[in-house]
């Protein structure tokens, strides 16, 4: 009795991605042609206002390996990443970006690391064809993830394979601030890296501007690390020590020598940094509280108007 094909469920975020969703299918379907494997292609239609759905439907119209969710209205990448994982039906699910900067052809380098064991299989990137600035973001966010992060952290994105154990593990974690790569690194498994080349977004516009960066950031930072809280702690108890050490060293200048130091800038520059900090640290403790409030409404993280499966 001949085995059953498994099954691969590439899972596709799309908001406002018209103009290359054809290009996008057909490489991928060349590389599922070229495999022994069944195919699904779950496209997450993260409320697109052009005529993304339009092109995904005629797609599905005379191929039924296309499946879409259509999202009741913009909800986020990382949303539309979880809808997909939690809709798709393969014995491995591929999670990757529709910009082509994840290119299809990578897949199968996923799919054979997977074969040799290993539960879950992600991309690093050798280089990155973005801008400076971006290019610098990256870097400082990677670098800091390591340092504060609870958890072993990988300098990678979206991109990667997830065995259906791993997926139905996943599925159970109920958060609402989503960093998909943290979560990945988080929940354990038999992990791998693969190194493959990030190519260009194919009308080089960024959906993802540099606030939304920042914001996805700080949601990583506070769901992984609790060294942030510590902080203030630290810095408070050092600056008491600082000035107590100040009193003294005042005080005997002026009991034993007869002057001390004086002069209101550098007073004024003193207060003001001392300011500075208390206001940072009360916005450190504010973007934790934030959290805790959107945990507490517990609204789900997307609402699905139609499915196409």
């Amino acid at each position: 009795m001949e085995d059953k094909k498994k099954l691969i469920s590439v899972v596709l975020p799309v908001y406002n991605e018209e103009m290359v969703i054809d290009h996008l299918y057909e490489r991928l379907s060349k590389v599922a042609e070229a495999r022994h494997e069944d195919f699904e292609f779950l496209f997450i239609n993260d409320g697109s206002n052009d005529g993304s759905l339009d092109k995904l439907l005629q797609l599905r119209n005379h191929d039924k390996r296309v499946k879409i969710v259509d999202f009741a209205r913009n909800y986020g990448h990382h949303s539309a990443v979880l809808a997909g994982y939690t809709n798709a039906d393969g014995d491995a699910v591929i999670l990757m970006d529709t910009d082509m900067e994840d290119l299809p052809e990578d897949i199968p380098l996923f799919l054979e690391k997977w074969e040799e064991g290993y539960q879950v299989v992600y991309a690093v990137r050798k280089s990155r064809k973005v801008s400076f600035r971006m290019t610098l973001f990256f870097y400082l966010f990677h670098k800091l993830n390591s340092i504060i992060s609870n958890v072993p952290m990988q300098a990678a994105g979206i991109f990667c394979l997830m065995d259906r154990k791993v997926v139905e593990k996943m599925k159970l974690i109920r958060e609402h601030n989503l960093y998909i790569p943290g979560l990945r690194s988080w929940i354990g498994f038999n992990q791998i890296g693969v190194t493959v080349k990030r190519g260009a977004r194919y009308d080089s516009k960024s959906r993802v501007s540099l606030w939304k960066q920042y914001k996805l950031a700080v949601n990583n930072f506070t769901s992984f690390s609790d060294i942030i809280l510590s902080m203030p702690l630290f810095i408070g108890i050092l600056f008491c020590f600082l000035s107590f050490l100040l009193i003294v060293v005042i005080s005997i200048l002026k009991l034993v020598y007869g002057f001390a130091p004086w002069g209101w800038s550098s007073l004024v520059s003193i207060m003001l940094a001392i300011g500075g900090l208390q206001f940072a640290f009360i916005g450190i403790i504010g973007e934790y509280i934030a959290r805790i409030l959107i945990e507490t409404k517990n609204r789900p993280s997307y609402i699905i108007k139609d499915k196409y499966i």
